[in-house]
């Protein structure tokens, strides 16, 4: 059981630094013991210029979101039976917090494990050292890019593509942590207090799943594997603050200038997306003069979009979604490759709810598709009646939300993939996870002890089936960090068991294949060939 200890400044948390604490409470293997109260709490620093405070007031006022990050909820309101409070005024600098000998002391008496930051300003001295794991703190930015702050500010100010945010174990130097929980998440292009409000309530679960990690994997294990996962500081970034009045002018006059262009294309030129073909099934030499357009019926509000093939009888059928503009709404549809153009297409699954990603597998001779359905709340299994255009949903496949669902059958176990979001103001993009198990007759599935197995906008989304090449496995997912489906990540397996599940990028492929094209986010195999989507703005 893990003795914890919370720094603060009063007697309120912010809503997801409550639910921090609440998902310890939950996971069991930690106790909440001791509060240490800063009785003369300081802002770090001087007072945030104007414009700045008043640009931040106004996206708040705008953008606020119903689930609120930064609500302040009572400490009194946490399930802890005794939380014993030390009351503590630091020796304070500029922006520094220091502890007093006696006040040291006293915290030593509760044999802390951890210390989690959630006041005080920035910590030095002994205190570093007091609790055995250390002090835990997050910084909600990507310490490479800089340190310091506003968090998530200078990602929707400048255009970045993500947001990082760490799980750090405090030292003497800011933010230069060592890391011990890394994530990554789609920049809002429009505000920062949208940015800010889904990457907070994402870290919430950081410091619960850290702890899980080093009950299975046992202290030492998991302080070997540290290093791994540390990001790379060889240069130290910059130091930001809040923006002056003239930076603070040109930050939203480029801000608005982006997001006006944006909507201005987005309305021209919908998104549409074109399915293609490769003559081979390697994966990581395909050339733009290997792109065969897949001819289809024409239909200005409806295209095409998640090929997935299957060889049947002597035939390649290719299911996917259509998606109609008008409805927003896609179902499943079915067509027949003939001379590289899909004939004789009919919808093979439609319900009141939006389907894609149409992933279908052969059991025992019999075939059966999961496609995605979080609009429902569930993903349900459909078996084929005919095959291929008669289908009939056949049972509850997966409890809960989940998206773009890829089954793998391995070792004797049925291993699903599938994004899914920590909270409901979080993304669908950011987070993958696994579950396995021996039959696919119920919907009980066994959720991995690493879960989320990755959290990173850049390579956890599902892009199409695990493959095999040359003795290797790959499991391609979508890098949605500078749009959603901009491009495929393929990922190599390294290891996969009930217990533990790494992979590393093997390499890219990249929408620039074809002229115009913006995104690609599916790729499947089938006798030899492999089929491709493309997203373009037309």
């Amino acid at each position: 059981m893990f003795r914890i200890a919370i720094l603060t400044d009063s007697d309120f948390l912010q809503a997801w630094e409550w639910e921090c604490l609440n998902a310890l409470l939950d996971q069991g293997s930690s106790e909440i013991v001791l509060e240490i109260r800063n009785l003369s709490p300081k802002p770090s620093g001087k007072k945030s210029p104007l414009l700045y405070r008043l640009y931040r007031a106004l996206d708040r006022k705008l953008f606020k979101s119903g689930f609120d990050a930064f609500k302040r909820i009572s400490i009194k309101d946490l399930s802890i039976k005794k939380l014993s409070q030390i009351q503590v005024k630091p020796i304070q600098t500029s922006y520094r917090d220091e502890f007093l000998n006696e006040d040291l002391e006293k915290i030593k008496e509760f044999e802390i494990d951890i210390i989690l930051r959630f006041g005080f300003r920035i910590l030095s001295g002994s205190i570093l050292t007091v609790p055995r794991l250390g002090i835990w703190s997050y910084h909600h930015g990507d310490p490479s890019k800089y340190r310091g702050g506003p968090p998530a500010f200078w990602e929707v100010m400048l255009g970045w593509e993500t947001t990082g945010t760490v799980l750090q174990r405090l030292t003497e130097e800011l933010d230069q942590g060592e890391v011990l929980y890394e994530s990554y998440s789609q920049t809002n292009p429009l505000s920062v207090e949208r940015n800010a409000n889904a990457v907070f309530w994402k870290s919430s679960y950081f410091v619960a799943r850290v702890l899980q990690r080093i009950e299975q994997m046992g202290e030492e294990k998991w302080s070997q594997d540290l290093p791994e996962s540390k990001i790379e500081k060889t240069i130290k970034s910059k130091l930001r603050r809040p923006p002056e009045t003239f930076e603070m002018l040109s930050l939203v006059w480029n801000l608005v200038q982006r997001n006006i262009k944006r909507k201005i294309q987005e309305k021209k030129k919908p998104a549409h997306w074109e399915l293609a073909m490769v003559n081979h099934s390697d994966a990581s030499a395909i050339e733009s003069s290997d792109i065969q357009w897949i001819a289809q019926k024409r239909n200005s509000s409806k295209y095409f979009a998640d090929p997935f093939p299957v060889f049947y009888q002597g035939e390649t059928y290719v299911f996917a979604e259509e998606f109609d503009r008008q409805s927003e709404k896609g179902m499943i549809v079915c067509g027949v490759m003939q001379n590289n153009q899909l004939v004789k297409s009919q919808a093979v699954i439609q319900e009141d709810w939006h389907l894609s990603y149409p992933f279908i597998f052969e059991q025992n001779g019999d075939f059966f598709m999961v496609p995605e359905s979080a609009e429902a709340g569930s993903l349900f299994i459909y078996k084929a009646l005919n095959f291929p255009f008669q289908w009939g949903k056949r049972a509850l496949f997966f409890e809960g939300e989940g998206y773009d669902p890829t089954v793998y059958f391995a070792n004797g176990k049925y291993w699903l993939f599938i994004n899914q979001k920590s909270h409901p103001a979080t993304s669908s993009f950011d987070e993958l996870n696994l579950y396995f198990s021996e039959s696919l007759q119920s919907a009980n599935w066994n959720a991995h002890p690493m879960n989320p197995i990755v959290s990173d906008v850049r390579c956890s989304r599902p892009a199409g089936n695990l493959f095999e090449k040359k003795g290797k496995l790959f499991r391609p997912a979508q890098d949605s960090g500078k749009r959603y489906g901009h491009r495929i990540a393929v990922m190599e397996i390294l290891q996969i068991t009930e217990s533990s599940y790494r992979e590393k990028l093997a390499y890219f492929i990249e929408p620039n294949l074809v002229a115009g094209a913006l995104g690609i986010h599916t790729i499947n195999m089938c006798k030899g060939k492999m089929y491709l989507d493309f997203y373009f703005r037309k």
